[in-house]
């Protein structure tokens, strides 16, 4: 029993600063700066 495994920063439930479903900052299929 590891009480260092029971980090809250840590929940890949609910990350919001992760989605890769909703990254408006990082969209391979818009981006302008880079076309090919």
């Amino acid at each position: 029993m590891l009480p260092t495994f029971n980090l809250p920063t840590f929940q890949p439930s609910n990350l919001p600063t992760f989605q890769p479903s909703n990254l408006p900052t990082f969209q391979p299929s818009n981006l302008p700066t880079h076309e090919y």
